[in-house]
């Protein structure tokens, strides 16, 4: 995206010159580096569903929030338009227009009876109100979904991807890495156009985990587990304890292969995912049913390789990298290349 901008409407104006990143460069990059690469990526998304889930308690109702809030992004998109972080924070409500429950049930596949569960007990807590096919946000549910430290942990994500791909092609098409100074300021100031790419990405990659694990709480605690022994295998390369090489096709498999010296015990898991630890317990059994993780005689939970649900989990993992490169080489060329550029 290289389009300049009027700073007195803030409306992004149509610019024919274009310079933009190779997506397979980047490609090439991240699978280089396919262990760091992931553990970023999957540090990331730790910080950002612990925060969440710490919001609202309910990660459906909050998927819900974000995804009302998407629509206000796509709208000032289509308007050639953007908001920045203070602007946007500071209004006293938000008015969606010409949105249903069907619509918000299909998009996120979740049932209709729910979604209009979640719209009520945001209504009964204040935090929006329903007018006919109309919502309104208050600036109350504004404030708390403020993402304050969601954009520190996206800046700092964005940061250490760009030095990966910086170090490894040695800045002949990519220019000096951003710094996370410049990161943050960018997308406070261009808020609305960075945060919709994330949306973009962030909100389907819930759905399809929550559908494939059945909820998000039991997908994050697999995930905790997941990535300790992520980080175990890590560090074992790190220090040239193992040295194989590692297939970025089928990176999950390999993973699976690495045997850990220690696992995770349930409290950590709760600590971390800030879900009650009776709750860990239940979802814990039913990945242990499924074959997912398994448990030792230390009460130490590990991932296995049993699980029918695997090989799903390694299809999802080669998407997931294919769309993380898409919103990375989106974000870089914006930060980078762009009339946006800081």
């Amino acid at each position: 995206m290289s389009d300049p901008i009027d700073i007195k409407t803030k409306k992004i104006l149509q610019n024919p010159k274009e310079n933009k990143f190779d997506r397979a460069l980047i490609l090439e990059s991240l699978e280089e580096n396919i262990v760091e690469n992931w553990s970023i990526w999957s540090k990331f998304q730790q910080e950002w569903c612990g925060r969440a889930f710490r919001t609202f308690r309910d990660y459906d109702k909050y998927l819900v929030l974000i995804y009302l809030i998407r629509q206000i992004f796509e709208k000032l998109a289509l308007k050639f338009q953007y908001s920045s972080l203070e602007d946007f924070y500071s209004r006293e409500e938000i008015i969606i227009e010409k949105i249903n429950l069907i619509q918000i049930s299909n998009e996120l596949n979740i049932p209709k009876e729910t979604i209009r569960r979640k719209i009520n007990e945001f209504q009964s807590e204040g935090i929006l109100k329903r007018t006919g096919k109309k919502i309104i946000l208050s600036k109350s549910i504004l404030s708390l979904q403020k993402p304050v430290e969601s954009i520190n942990s996206l800046s700092r994500f964005i940061e250490k991807e760009s030095n990966i791909i910086f170090k490894d092609h040695n800045q002949k098409w990519f220019g000096d890495p951003l710094k996370f100074d410049q990161i943050k300021e960018s997308i406070e100031k261009y808020f609305s156009v960075i945060w919709l790419r994330f949306f973009k990405l962030q909100i389907p990659f819930l759905i399809r985990h929550r559908d494939l694990f059945r909820d998000l709480e039991t997908w994050n605690v697999w995930g905790v587990v997941a990535v300790h022994h992520q980080a175990a295998l890590m560090k074992m390369r790190k220090n040239s304890i193992i040295q194989h090489d590692i297939n970025p096709k089928m990176y999950y498999k390999n993973v699976l292969e690495f045997k850990p010296s220690h696992g995770i015990n349930a409290s950590s898991i709760a600590d971390i995912t800030n879900i009650p630890r009776a709750t860990i317990i239940r979802k814990l059994k039913w990945l242990i049913k499924n074959g997912l993780i398994k448990k030792t005689k230390m009460a130490e939970y590990f991932i296995s390789s049993k699980g029918k649900k695997n090989k799903i989990i390694q299809e999802n993992m080669t998407l997931n990298q294919s769309l993380v490169v898409e919103f990375l080489t989106d974000v870089l060329d914006i930060m980078k290349n762009s009339e946006l550029k800081i």
